[in-house]
């Protein structure tokens, strides 16, 4: 076989695998093979309708939830990812729910009104980048090194999606809306995020020791261990040993961090680190039993479904940042700022609690959390939302 013919075969190759991408990342057309007049499309992702939901975020449950809402509104779904940027007849729709490329170009190529409402799962994108940038220099400040990986950067901001729609669905409290309110005068609609329910959260109370589990601190999240506050948790840690640090999460993909870090996270006595942690996993249940407060100061999240998690499975006492968009009540503690002299007062209080304090603070936790931020919650607090823009 001649050199010029394997270049045409190696050529044609890459086209086809190119053609094949493409199309594999094509938005799925009327999902529910439904045919009522209306068309909505989803721009958010596709991955549970292509390959079924996944424990590992409850973006695939919203996901698939927000189709069934445009459902029964009278909706015929189609579905794209948030990042497609190929061809889109956006003349076939009435609705277009979500974030990213498709909507957003849909106010470059409509020739129609189109209803348009903007999916928010954190607080808007420029203060999210202008807090984890911070934090992202405070951590050079300190140790001398840059370590943007370690942040929740969002290079594209897609400015017209949080001033030009027609509302928006945001999920968390009013910390998380008022970041809006500079860009888009608007409805606003606040949607408590939600948990997956694995464990019954009384069973993990009445069963537990408080008075060793009052010392125990659970950290569980994903991906930005800066932007979510390990960096200052391994900081205060390392320099006690009257307190323990429980750390889940994928630290592995993020290098930089873990050398930066690597004294805090591997010679400290009190600082435990497990990797990611499936919610269904027995180490995952274990440590519910050990520890009695999940503690995330992070600098920008959308109701925070990782603390949710461990709220609804085992009643641990959240110790956030008024960031992290979840109303405590009186089953938790807010962080002043998100730094060391104030985490460090939360911790010292909340150890000196009494063991029945604690207990009952536990109870409260699993009881609200189980209830405002079920599936169910979610499912209902949606539908009314989509409704109201709809018949508005």
């Amino acid at each position: 076989m001649n050199l010029n013919l394997l270049n045409i075969i190696s050529s044609f190759s890459k086209e086809f695998k190119l053609s094949a991408k493409i199309l594999l990342r094509s938005p799925i057309i009327n999902y529910y093979k439904t045919s009522f007049p209306r068309n909505a499309l989803v721009s958010y992702i596709t991955y549970p309708f292509r390959k079924g939901l996944n424990l590992s975020h409850t973006n695939t449950f919203e996901a698939t939830e927000i189709a069934r809402a445009l459902q029964d509104a009278g909706f015929n779904v189609d579905i794209a990812d948030y990042d497609y940027k190929g061809f889109i007849n956006y003349s076939r729709y009435d609705l277009i729910f979500g974030f990213g490329e498709p909507l957003v170009n849909s106010f470059y190529k409509r020739e129609k009104k189109i209803i348009t409402i903007y999916y928010g799962t954190g607080l808007h994108i420029h203060t999210q980048n202008n807090n984890s940038l911070g934090r992202i220099k405070e951590v050079y400040n300190k140790k001398g090194a840059y370590l943007p990986q370690s942040g929740r950067i969002v290079d594209k901001a897609w400015s017209i999606q949080t001033t030009l729609v027609d509302a928006m669905i945001l999920l968390g409290n009013l910390e998380a809306a008022k970041t809006y309110s500079p860009y888009f005068t608007g409805k606003t609609y606040n949607i408590p995020a939600m948990f997956l329910e694995f464990t019954d959260y009384k069973e993990i109370v009445n069963s537990k020791i408080f008075d060793q589990a009052k010392r125990h601190f659970l950290w569980f999240g994903s991906s930005g261990m800066i932007h979510k506050g390990l960096d200052l948790l391994l900081e205060i840690f390392s320099g006690r040993r009257d307190i323990y640090l429980h750390i889940c999460g994928p630290l592995n993909k993020e290098p930089d961090f873990q050398r930066t870090y690597y004294n805090e996270l591997n010679r400290m006595p009190n600082i435990h680190y497990y990797g990611f942690i499936s919610l269904k996993s027995e180490i995952f249940k274990e440590l519910l039993q050990k520890c009695a407060f999940v503690i995330f100061p992070s600098c920008s999240e959308g109701g925070s479904p990782s603390v949710l998690n461990i709220c609804g499975n085992g009643g641990l006492i959240p110790l956030i940042s008024k960031e992290a968009t979840i109303d405590v009540h009186d089953y938790g503690f807010i962080f002043d700022k998100i730094n060391h002299d104030s985490i460090r007062s939360v911790i010292d209080h909340v150890i000196q609690m009494e063991n029945k304090e604690i207990t009952e603070m536990s109870i409260k936790c699993g009881k609200e959390v189980t209830t405002t931020n079920s599936l169910d919650n979610y499912k209902n607090e949606l539908r009314k939302c989509i409704n109201e823009i709809v018949s508005g």
